[in-house]
């Protein structure tokens, strides 16, 4: 922010507070964390561990989460409502017992704040902050919709999820180099079996929900306890300093220093006053320990303590030229460091040792230190003449792995080795190099390997790397850092790689250096390798397309390559001393590498070239990418100054192709590159090509770079003289001249095409004048007829396009879609047979007979005399299965008696004689045996069950409260019925199967939802859309509606739920597409008039495809007018119970609103002969008057009425409760009905919902019973009615008291009413 490198940020915290206050050039508020979840962006301050920390610290991980879930618990209740005692816990005040905020706010360490007295002010400010977060209980961030996950919930964690989004975006950004295991983990939208597998990110869980629970401790026990306050807090600023620390060294200060010692003499040298302090920030100090023989002592430096922050570092050097200066460039690096207590090794060095140490801008602290050590580092130092460990100037010589002067160290790699091979001609050695024993690899390593061999000879260098890609590398050089010529960068290795061979060439001094970095993010398993050195070989002639390294081994470009000329034949017709050579990035089969860096020297100049031509021989393919962020690019240099850059440009229109090397056209999202780009060069002596990608191609191919170079030079005749013209000839947009030179000249379209001869020109020139004379005259008649018509044609497509963007989620079905019918046993997906009829179980119980009036209307079985009352279709449930698995005991039992009587049997016969000695035989049933062993008390444990405070036996059919041992009877009703019914119309419409695509089956987590057949032609409206391409809509218009049904009833054959639609429902994405413009006119044709914008009354909306609540105000007229509406019906003695309101939220959602809209208008104009458009605005009135009840109710629950809110009204989760009047979606005209718990079933806290709704209900016919569509109204047409009815006592057809709706589109939900009731 402040180098002006960034226009925005996403921060918080005291990095907020600099953007905002504290920098030169202060920034502004655009968008708060708020802001962004109701945009349905939320951001979390989530808490992480490690997998293998956790598997180390089980009980400490439970017991961490256990305190921060009670304490986030308690703050939630901060009113009091579970427990008193939360309200003082979270009450400002000073008293540290009696309120947590004390401790916490003085945990923050606040410059200017005194340790563990905190000020009032801090304190308030510390609460009102708190209320700027909305906390999630323990049970929600445990649930499915946050850290839930995996096979137990079905779907990825929404932790999962947002992982996955926040790396795409990362990646995005060039932050990442790749999405790594979660690109082949599965999309975020992956369900069902795929969670049970670990290799998905649906099945990955990274924690144990067990470590959640917060069972361990209770806050009550910790009441009047003194707090426990932040312990030797290190850090803590004098008020109106910036630096949080108090450091011997001053910023930017060279110390020197030359001591005379004898040899045991210890010094100590120190970075902080150190007792319970911290560092300073910015520093950049530097001590120089130096004896006073340098030709003879050692200084050997031993670190007692380490305590540096990440970022911070400590660096040791020897200095072989004894110039024991910071700015000496012989400098070997014996060490970096950083980290809280290292294990390190003494330092030793002859003559002298350099330590620099560097901090940076962040103001760390120290919390809880409880020895009170503070940060910073001290060390001893002292001369001896004992040389121990040292056998190079260059570095230590340690055996393979091992580090230090001492090579103790077997961890990891530090500082410099050094590694003398010899001459291969003489001997033979190989030696082993690695990242170090611990993997993964540290953070921030600086380790170099400086190998020597004899002069002329290279290194053979045989490595499997894993490296973090991008961020860390193994650099390999020829040459050394503290050689005058310095190092000559030859490849940089990263990511992954199986074992591979790479031969880097030596200096004249015989040195090459492998240097391994690493940043303070991200490890990965290391390296390992050998390296040997071998005599040097004349190197390949030139290596093949694409290839590089001394001997070709690396199959990309490197750091320095050289342009091989492959005799140009990819160029022939240039002439040879034109032709430089052949560029390529990789070879063809790659894709070109990220983060690279590749420069080709020209090497040479031509005396009358003006410049270079690259002639690309495939199209240029790098990662398109905006102006303002190109990463991949070819760069041509002409000394200090960069004669063009080459890129693959992202567009949206040909506008922005506007670069002389391109073509001008956009093409797939890109601006095309000519295939022969001229750059000029005036200076060619330090010319080169480079060729640089960023980090990150998103996971795509891109083929690169590869194009021939040559030299060109000046047009003969001028630069404005065509190509062709001066005799040339234009070869891929380049010319080249006479003599096969390439030049300048151009060869642009515009320009001549060939030289034409002078009178051919005087008796052409005439003539076209003439023809373009009459032309102009005959289109002026033609405009002057046809303006008005393109007037209207103009006004048409406006008031189209105005639709268009007024209707949400619009598209039209592209062929006839029927979704994906049962399988059969035969296997395969086909149409299945009528299947057998089943049978429907009701467990009833019998009410007192005063008392059966209390029930609703369709919960009574039969006579309302005989006063059966159904159990809800769960106990019903549970009743059932208590009965199955009773009876099956009994079946078991009885089979088992009939085998031992059977066996009886043949015993008594085998023991009577021919003589008939047995004189008498008792025959008896094995049934009434069986049925003899029935007695009471024997099967308890299968004929009983316990639900709700009643034992229900399925034996004796008694229902006993257990309270108070009162009995009732209990009934089980069977009905046999048809697992589908036919459909109702008389006449089936015939549909071609083979123009009938047939679609797959529904994702796991929609399983039961509904799906919709599709004709083509169908014009609908999306509400919901996935990215595995389902979406979830309703149709606006039926193109044929008969063929619709038919589809959905082959669909549907014998399956007694197939929930299968022909208006409403999921559908497969790719069988539809934009709708055309006489689409468009036909659906405007229907919709007529009506206005498809939000109503007036709706706050603005932000998001048309997503539902928006607006809570109602207890004072608002609209609050009052839905609540009173409510409460009207909610009196005795129909309804004998206390309401209470809790809260009103208006429902706004846009998408579901207009299909609302289209099918009421639709009806209305079908009823009033205004299809057409014709219809007057006082008939529509009129009729909307006669078709519409603008206030019916609708019981709800938790479980689904998001859904609602979000897709609409929804048959296969609506009505499950009653299909007396058929299988649709049920409303009620008075609210007592509705408000009945079996509909607006209660949540676990005791509060009910009821949804306030419009709806058209159209032409209505009485209900029946399991019907999935309405009564044939006109056989003619196979027109049905709209909707059906339900009478009960004293209704009439004009005043029923339930109406069920077919179409998911007929209904919508206004207000959404959570109440009480007692």
């Amino acid at each position: 922010w402040d180098e002006r490198s960034i226009d925005a940020a996403a921060c918080w915290g005291v990095a907020r507070e600099h953007v905002l206050e504290g920098s030169d050039h202060p920034g502004n508020v655009l968008v708060s964390s708020g802001v962004l979840a109701d945009w349905g962006r939320e951001t979390f301050n989530a808490v992480a561990v490690r997998r293998d920390f956790m598997e180390d610290h089980a009980d400490f991980v439970r017991h961490f989460a256990s305190i921060l879930g009670l304490l986030t618990d308690s703050f939630i209740d901060k009113l009091g409502e579970a427990n008193v005692n939360n309200v003082n816990r979270w009450t400002p005040s000073i008293d540290p017992v009696a309120s947590y905020l004390p401790s916490l706010t003085d945990s923050l360490m606040k410059a200017g704040e005194e340790a563990r007295h905190p000020s009032s002010e801090f304190i308030n400010d510390q609460r009102r902050a708190l209320d700027l977060y909305k906390f999630l209980s323990t049970e929600e961030q445990r649930s499915c919709g946050y850290l839930g996950g995996g096979e137990a919930c079905g779907k990825p964690s929404q932790l999962h999820i947002a992982t996955q989004q926040t790396a795409k975006f990362l990646v995005d950004q060039k932050i990442l180099h790749s999405m790594g295991k979660l690109a082949f983990m599965g999309d975020n939208e992956t369900t069902g079996t795929d969670c049970s597998r670990s290799d998905t990110i649906c099945g990955s869980d990274a924690f144990t929900l067990a470590s959640l629970e917060p069972d361990l401790y209770s806050l009550d026990d910790w009441d009047g306890v003194p707090p426990f306050y932040a312990l030797n807090e290190t850090g803590r600023a004098i008020e109106g300093e910036s630096s949080a620390g108090d450091s011997d060294c001053s910023t930017k200060s060279l110390i020197a220093t030359t001591l005379v010692h004898y040899i045991g003499d210890v010094f100590r040298l120190a970075e902080t006053s150190f007792v319970g302090q911290s560092y300073s920030d910015n520093l950049d100090c530097w001590w120089v320990i130096k004896s006073t023989d340098t030709s003879r002592d050692t200084v050997e430096l031993s670190f007692q303590q380490v305590r540096i922050w990440s970022g911070d570092f400590i660096y040791v050097y020897s200095d072989p030229s004894m110039e024991c200066d910071s700015t000496s460039k012989t400098k070997v690096l014996l060490g970096k460091i950083t980290g809280l207590d290292p294990e390190l090794p003494n330092f030793l060095a002859t003559g002298c040792i350099l330590v620099h140490f560097e901090s940076d801008a962040n103001q760390e602290r120290s919390y809880n230190d409880i020895e009170n050590i503070g940060d910073g580092f001290s060390a001893s130092y002292k001369t001896t003449t004992v040389f121990r460990g040292i056998s190079s100037p260059r570095g230590y010589e340690c055996p393979d792995g091992q580090w230090g002067s001492d090579c103790s160290l077997t961890k990891h790699c530090l500082g410099t080795t050094h590694i003398d091979l010899g001459d291969p001609v003489a001997f033979s050695s190989t030696r082993t190099i690695s990242s170090g024993k611990e993997i993964p690899y540290r953070n921030n390593l600086d380790c170099i390997f400086e190998i020597k061999a004899a002069k002329g000879n290279y290194i053979s260098f045989e490595v499997e790397y894993d490296i973090e890609p991008t961020y860390d590398y193994l650099q390999l050089f020829s040459g050394t850092y503290g050689s005058a010529s310095g190092v000559t960068p030859y490849a940089f290795l990263s990511a992954e790689n199986t074992k591979h061979t790479y031969y880097i060439p030596t200096d004249d001094s015989g040195y090459a250096t492998i240097h391994f970095v690493t940043d303070p993010l991200g490890r990965r398993s290391g390296f390992s390798g050998s390296v040997s050195a071998a005599k040097s070989v004349s190197s390949m002639k030139s290596c093949p397309v694409g290839q590089s390294g001394l001997l070709c081994e690396i199959p990309h470009c490197i750091a320095q390559n050289s342009i091989e000329r492959y005799d140009h034949a990819s160029s022939p017709e240039v002439d040879p001393t034109h032709y430089i050579g052949r560029v390529a990035s990789q070879i063809k089969i790659n894709s070109i590498p990220a983060n690279i860096y590749c420069s080709w020297p020209l090497g040479k100049t031509l005396g009358d070239a003006v410049g270079i031509r690259l002639r690309f021989n495939s199209p240029l393919d790098l990662e398109p990418q905006p102006v303002a962020a190109v990463g991949d690019k070819i760069v041509v240099n002409a000394g200090d100054k960069v004669a063009a850059e080459v890129f693959v440009e992202q567009c949206s229109t040909d506008d922005v192709c506007s670069y002389y090397w391109q073509t001008g056209k956009c093409e797939d999202g890109a601006c095309a590159v000519r295939l022969s780009v001229d750059v000029g060069i005036e200076n060619f002596s330090s010319a080169e090509i480079k060729i640089v990608t960023d980090r990150s191609d998103g996971g795509k191919y891109y083929s690169g770079v590869d194009f021939d170079t040559l030299f060109i030079s000046t047009c003969p005749s001028g630069d404005n003289v065509h190509c062709e013209a001066d005799a040339g000839v234009c070869v891929d947009g380049g010319c080249i001249c006479d003599g096969n030179i390439p030049c300048t000249c151009p060869c642009d379209t515009g320009g001549l095409v060939s030289v034409f001869n002078a009178t051919l020109m005087w008796i052409l020139v005439p003539i076209v004048v003439l023809f373009v004379a009459i032309f102009i005259w005959y289109r002026r008649r033609k405009i002057k007829k046809s303006r008005a018509q393109k007037a209207i044609i103009q006004e048409k497509e406006e008031e189209l396009e105005a639709f268009r963007n007024s209707i949400v989620g619009m598209r039209t079905a592209t062929k006839n879609y029927m979704p994906k019918p049962m399988s059969n046993n035969s296997g395969g997906t086909q149409l299945s047979s009528p299947a057998p009829r089943q049978e429907k179980v009701q467990w009833c119980w019998r009410e007192t007979d005063h008392l059966v009036s209390n029930h609703a209307p369709d919960m009574i079985v039969g006579n309302a005399a005989d006063g059966w009352i159904k159990y809800d279709p769960h106990h019903s449930a549970t009743i059932e299965t208590a009965f199955r698995a009773y009876k099956d005991d009994e079946d078991e039992k009885k089979n088992s008696l009939k085998f031992s009587i059977d066996e009886s049997l043949k015993k008594l016969t085998a023991l009577s004689s021919p003589s008939g000695s047995l004189k008498k035989l008792t025959a008896f049933s094995p049934d009434t045996a069986a049925k003899a062993s029935i007695v009471r008390g024997t099967n308890d444990s299968k004929s009983v069950v316990v639900i709700d405070g009643y034992k229900i036996d399925v034996q004796d059919m008694k229902q006993t409260k257990v309270a108070t041992g009162f009995e009732r009877e209990i009934q089980r009703n069977v009905e046999i019925v048809d697992t589908v019914p036919e459909m109702g119309h008389s006449e089936i419409t015939k549909v071609d199967l083979s123009n009938v695509e047939v679609g797959s089956s529904l994702p796991d987590d929609l399983n039961c939802e509904p799906q919709m057949a599709l004709v083509k032609g169908d014009i609908l409206q999306i509400s919901s859309q996935r990215q595995d391409g389902w979406a979830f809509g309703s149709k606006l218009h039926h193109n044929d509606e008969a063929t619709a049904r038919e589809l959905v009833r082959l669909a549907s054959k014998g399956a007694a739920d197939a929930h299968i639609y022909s208006d409403t429902g999921w559908f497969t994405l790719d069988t539809t597409e934009i709708p055309t413009g006489d689409e468009l006119a036909l659906l405007q044709t229907k919709v007529g008039s009506a206005d498809l914008d939000a109503p007036l009354y709706w706050d603005d909306i932000k998001d048309p495809t997503i539902v928006q609540l607006h809570r109602l105000k207890q004072t608002d007229k609209e609050y009052k007018s839905v609540t009173e509406a409510f409460m009207s019906t909610l009196k005795p003695p129909k309804f004998n119970k206390k309401v209470k309101v809790v809260k009103v939220d208006r429902i706004q959602n846009l998408a579901m609103w207009q299909s609302y809209v289209v099918k009421r208008q639709t009806i209305c104009y079908r009823e009033t002969g205004g299809q057409d458009g014709t219809g007057s605005p006082e008939v529509m009135r009129r009729a909307i008057e006669r078709f519409e009840r603008k206030l019916l109710w609708h019981g709800t629950n938790v479980e689904v009425m998001d859904k609602i809110m979000q897709q609409g009204f929804n048959r296969s989760f609506c009505g499950k409760n009653a299909t007396v009047y058929g299988k649709g979606v049920y409303f009620a005209r008075d609210a007592e009905y509705s408000a009945y718990p079996i509909y607006a079933i209660p949540d676990k806290n005791g509060f009910q919902y009821m949804m306030a709704c419009r709806v058209t209900v159209g032409e209505y016919s009485p209900g029946e019973r399991n019907a999935l569509t309405p009564s044939i109204r006109d056989l003619s047409t196979s027109t049905l009615y709209d909707s059906t009815v339900g009478l009960l006592s004293n209704d009439t057809m004009m005043n029923p008291s339930i109406y069920v709706t077919y179409h998911d589109a007929q209904a919508y939900p206004e207000y959404l009413i959570k109440f009480t009731t007692s």
